[in-house]
């Protein structure tokens, strides 16, 4: 029995460390070889407003979906949380990081300690795949639609658990991942 939960744990693990890792990679084929320094810094990146009629994740995935808009880009506005499944967020190479649905993240906060083995329970499997589900990846991207070769810490000054409204365009890559390339991004006052 203990084989099989170490053989189920590393499977979740690397689960987890392919989704993230087709997260980071996403539009890595597009990023300019530039830094912060770039004309405006972080100022050509950051809104002064929040951007009205923001989404969550997982509905601007179930929309994507729906409209079977999967392989093409649309506009969205995106509200989320900063974090990733398995702390796994921030592209120290660009300006990449991983969000987290608001309401996944009020769950976790909920559902934090199972009095039981999570590794062989169907619920807690599940859970794990919808938690995957309501992450994305954010790429900030300048004029051109290049991600800056830079941390989004240093560029935009961001810090895990914060809530972002980014405004991008939004598509669901060929792994599945939901990939927000931001030409603008709101950070909500607090946290």
């Amino acid at each position: 029995m203990r084989i099989v939960r170490l053989a189920m744990e590393q499977r979740w693990g690397a689960v987890a460390e392919l989704v993230l890792l087709g997260l980071l990679l996403t539009g890595c084929a597009r990023t300019a070889d530039h830094d912060a320094r770039t004309p405006g810094g972080s100022a050509a990146y950051l809104l002064a407003e929040e951007p009205q009629g923001a989404k969550g994740v997982l509905e601007i995935r179930a929309d994507l979906e729906s409209g079977g808009a999967t392989e093409s880009a649309a506009e969205v506005v995106l509200v989320a949380r900063i974090g990733g499944v398995e702390g796994a967020i921030w592209d120290p190479a660009r300006a990449a990081f991983t969000v987290q649905d608001l309401s996944a993240v009020e769950h976790a906060k909920v559902d934090e300690a199972p009095q039981h083995d999570a590794d062989s329970c169907p619920f807690c499997r599940a859970e794990k795949k919808k938690k995957l589900a309501s992450t994305a990846l954010v790429e900030v991207v300048d004029a051109q639609g290049n991600v800056p070769v830079v941390d989004a810490r240093k560029l935009l000054g961001l810090k895990e658990g914060q809530t972002v409204v980014v405004r991008g365009h939004a598509q669901i890559d060929s792994l599945g991942n939901l990939a927000v390339r931001a030409a603008g991004v709101f950070v909500r006052p607090g946290v």
